[in-house]
């Protein structure tokens, strides 16, 4: 049966609600055309018209949390909340604020608030019952059963069942959020026809169905959510192998850069370990970091609770990044080569360790032997039309010759769209699952031409060859469009862990940001989000492509010394990722307690500097190693199950689990003075003190609790 919506509505609480942008040039500008560029229309251009010396536009949009930018004259401002070409202080001065965008720069954000639906005079309950079994954010597979859901207006329920076999299951209400609530229930596997039924506020019953839930269903790859995940960057990582350290520089893009030859620019150098940061710091200053350090180091990771390792790229390229591949089925000599790699896979895998690789599907660099062969041979070339040429003979590195990612020279974009472009890559995946990696996450996959074909298809090759590979996109804005269980497992979750938890974690003003929003934006996205995606996400704050935790609340950049209150706040911002469903992943060092921060000149990514392992905080590294204790500890926390519980001002709290004996009570405090949380009944265990709490209990300033139901 199909979705049932507004069923006994006399006014959907979830309508949505037209928001008008409006963009106000700052003198001396002259502004050919503007468009509105956002997270709730993917990025694409709305245009905006003209009105007496200002662009605006109205749109529809569903109450919460929205990102957005305003393009240009063609150009995207970098800082919409300080961009001193299009809008000092704020592009839009109407933004609630702005957020990391992924890119050095920040999006600006607006909050939508719900419609207040007014109560008819003596008329039903509003309901706006809404469920359909063939949408994954409705049924899924997690934690072993059949996530059974459905969405209605807030406040409208008082009870519900599933009911199967005549049988009714009672549901239990998981996440409330301003006009919208979600109900949850679970079935066994493999059941048929089920409906269900509703009591609303005012008493009466509503049954709805019967619904037959999918053949099958989207499931979460089971071992993600029960694991501590690490993203290690290797060429800043360790040194296990001096002796492949000047290969660094044979395979470097500029023996092939002839922009970059001609210029009078730095050239790419080797460094030792602890020498500061050079001009290119970011992607041509090598220190040696390669495989043989991992390898070296998985006894740190063990005892670190780490069982997923992510690697940045390491196959050949010519740059310390690796996101410019000069042959992907092969390993940069500068880490290594494939029998390292068996080595280094065989010894994870041992340790009860999953790896997964970095895949580049948009782009290659200019050593690729596809590019290097348009280059001798221009449009005699069999792989002519592998690129987006603009003109030839060109100069390699020269970005107005051909369509290079973001317009980079150094980074040509491929035509994905190609038959033999698309079979080679899909090929190329599907190599090195079978190589022995464990999953798949893929840069910028968004870029790719046709992206949802593409990926769709890529998933049910590699998915053939290895059911259980996990599969990773690298998109930083909340997108459901990419998890309906054909095409990835997971987003990379910049939109929790840095729109909400990072926000939060921060503290200062309430008004900006508060307990209460963060925890109806956390149940947002898993409202839209399949219970088998929040079981097996990859959830995130920092990466090689932000600032460090620790510089991101307050710990100053590289060269300074991090406050107490500074590393409280990362303390707690860890114990929030490390309290959601799914993977949390730690960037290498911020178990040490680093910081690092993205400078917009030279030099750039000080947040890659090589991981200093004589310097490591030692608290900061028992506390990270605490965490991933209490993972294992407490079988909650491996759930797929986060429910909604309270929110205000600074003290926030949600459960994770089924509901009853075992659930857990996680609380958090962004304050600066002790915060009390009301318990719900029975005994709630803390297991670092081993004290149990009844009615209610203090959370400290700057601090968190896992608390066990006992049940009693």
């Amino acid at each position: 049966m199909g979705r049932i919506l507004a069923v006994w509505v006399w006014l959907s609480l979830a309508l949505a609600v037209p928001v008008t942008f409006r963009y106000t040039p700052p003198s001396g500008l002259e502004v050919r055309s503007v468009s509105l560029r956002g997270s709730f229309n993917s990025w694409g251009e709305t245009p905006m018209q003209k009105e007496d010396g200002s662009w605006a536009v109205t749109v529809d949009l569903d109450p919460g949390e929205h990102q957005y930018k305003f393009f240009i004259n063609g150009q995207w401002p970098r800082d919409m909340c300080n961009d001193p070409t299009f809008g000092t202080p704020m592009v839009d001065p109407k933004a609630a604020g702005c957020v990391d965008d992924g890119f050095g720069g920040q999006n600006a954000v607006i909050v939508v608030q719900a419609p207040v639906a007014p109560t008819p005079p003596a008329g039903p309950v509003a309901l706006d019952f809404t469920h359909d079994p063939l949408d994954a954010q409705y049924v899924s597979h997690a934690d072993g059963k059949l996530s059974v859901r459905f969405r209605a207006g807030e406040g409208a329920v008082a009870a519900a069942w599933v009911e199967v076999q005549g049988k009714r299951l009672p549901m239990h209400l998981q996440l409330s959020f301003p006009g919208s609530e979600v109900w949850r229930g679970t079935l066994p596997g493999g059941v048929g026809a089920y409906r269900i039924l509703v009591r609303t506020q005012d008493g009466k019953e509503e049954v709805f169905g019967p619904f037959n839930p999918p053949e099958r269903p989207f499931a979460e790859v089971a071992w993600v959510g029960e694991g501590v995940g690490y993203q290690i960057f290797p060429e800043r990582f360790y040194n296990g192998d001096s002796s492949n350290d000047a290969l660094a520089l044979e395979t470097d893009e500029y023996r092939f850069n002839q922009v970059w030859q001609r210029s009078s620019g730095p050239k790419p150098h080797l460094s030792h370990w602890s020498d500061p940061p050079s001009p290119l710091h970011c992607c041509h200053q090598y220190f040696g970091g390669d495989l043989a350090g991992v390898l070296a180091k998985l006894p740190y990771l063990k005892a670190l609770g780490v069982s997923v390792l992510y690697l940045n790229p390491i196959f050949d390229s010519g740059s310390a990044h690796g996101y410019d591949t000069h042959d992907y089925l092969k390993v940069s000599p500068k880490f290594g080569d494939k029998s390292l790699l068996r080595k280094l896979l065989d010894e994870a895998h041992r340790l009860g360790m999953r790896v997964i690789f970095d895949f580049v599907p948009n782009h290659t660099g200019l050593g690729f032997w596809a590019f290097q062969d348009v280059v001798r041979r221009g449009p005699r070339s069999p792989y002519w039309n592998w690129y987006f040429i603009k003109r030839w003979p060109f100069v390699p590195g020269d970005g107005s010759a051909y369509e290079g990612w973001w317009g980079l020279g150094s980074l040509p974009k491929l035509n994905t769209a190609n038959p033999g472009v698309k079979r080679y890559l899909i090929e190329v995946a599907k190599y090195w699952v079978r190589f022995g990696f464990d999953g798949v996450r893929v840069d910028v996959p968004g870029d790719v031409l046709n992206p949802h074909a593409f990926f769709k298809e890529m998933r049910a090759e590699l998915k053939a060859i290895k059911p259980d590979a996990y599969l990773v996109a690298e998109i930083w804005q909340r997108d459901p469009s990419w998890l309906r269980g054909d095409e990835f497992d997971s987003l990379m979750n910049y939109a929790i862990g840095r729109d909400i938890l990072l926000r939060f974690a921060k503290g200062g003003s309430l008004a900006l940001y508060n307990a209460r929003r963060a925890l109806a934006d956390l149940a947002r996205v898993y409202a839209l989000y399949p219970e088998a995606v929040a079981g097996m996400g990859f959830n995130l704050i920092t990466s090689h492509d932000t600032a460090r935790l620790l510089t991101e609340l307050g710990g100053g950049g590289l060269k300074d010394v991090p406050s107490p209150e500074a590393r409280a706040r990362q303390r707690l911002a860890a114990a929030m990722l490390y309290a959601l469903p799914g993977l949390p992943v730690t960037f290498q060092g911020d178990e040490c307690g680093f910081t690092g921060e993205r400078p917009a000149d030279p030099p750039h990514e000080l947040n890659r500097y090589p991981f200093q392992w004589e310097k490591c905080h030692g608290e900061t590294l028992v506390f990270y190693q605490t965490l991933a204790g209490l993972r294992q500890e407490l079988a909650a926390l491996r759930s797929a199950v986060f429910r909604t519980y309270f929110g205000e001002g600074h003290l926030l709290a949600f459960f994770r689990g089924e509901p009853g004996e075992g659930e857990v009570l996680a609380a958090f405090n962004s304050g600066l003075e002790a915060a009390t949380l009301p318990l719900p009944p029975g005994g709630w265990r803390d297991p670092l003190e081993g004290r149990t709490y009844r009615k209610e209990v203090a959370v400290p300033p700057l601090g968190f609790r896992y608390l066990l139901h006992l049940g009693r």
